[in-house]
């Protein structure tokens, strides 16, 4: 027969051995362990061919599309992302990628504003190609990061066209400088009067 104080250890042992099993799961699905190997890289080589590139190079195949400036009427932008790659399998599923030349150490998710170039090239990309991509890719030099096509993060985008659009009519706006948007901003602590640095 099992005494109270047996059980309390069993429960105790059951529930230790959950937070173990909880623990090593959330290690090995963190971005630090799968989300900057080199064989994120390698798949894209063998399931896409290249699209556009905007880097001119001779070994470059004649169809891929080099260093064009690619314009979207319909959302007023205009870009040229470091590459576009074509599935070979699918051939109206393209996958933009931009490279960084900096680290991202320990940083959860991307910079803010490598994200927004990204979801920029998102709608360049559907307003010029008629395709809508359904995720991008941002490559550190120590991590490489895939950004989902959802709409929540189209619509941060067109909430700060806007904003810059009304900016430029009225010269008036609604600025809201945080340590997340400003902290690598080139402008933070020189020309900006918004951004006060301690």
């Amino acid at each position: 027969m099992l005494l109270l104080s047996d059980i309390k250890e069993v429960i105790f042992v059951i529930i230790l051995l959950i937070f173990v099993i909880l623990f090593f799961y959330i290690i090995l699905k963190s971005p630090e362990s799968g989300g900057n190997k080199q064989t994120d890289i390698n798949y894209i080589f063998k399931t896409y061919d290249l699209f556009y590139a905007d880097q001119k190079n001779k070994k470059f195949s004649e169809d891929v599309i080099i260093s064009k400036i690619l314009i979207s009427e319909k959302y007023n932008l205009r870009g040229k992302p470091d590459f576009i790659f074509k599935h070979k399998k699918k051939p109206n599923l393209l996958l933009p990628v931009e490279l960084k030349s900096g680290s991202i150490k320990d940083a959860k998710e991307p910079h803010y504003g490598d994200m927004m170039q990204l979801v920029a090239y998102f709608l360049i990309i559907e307003d010029c190609f008629g395709v809508v991509p359904p995720e991008g890719m941002i490559a550190y030099k120590d991590r490489i990061f895939v950004i989902k096509n959802v709409p929540e993060i189209r619509k941060m985008l067109l909430d700060i066209i806007e904003d810059m659009e009304y900016m430029l009519e009225t010269g008036e706006g609604d600025v809201k400088p945080s340590f997340v948007k400003c902290r690598y901003c080139m402008c933070r602590g020189t020309v900006c009067e918004f951004c006060k640095t301690s």
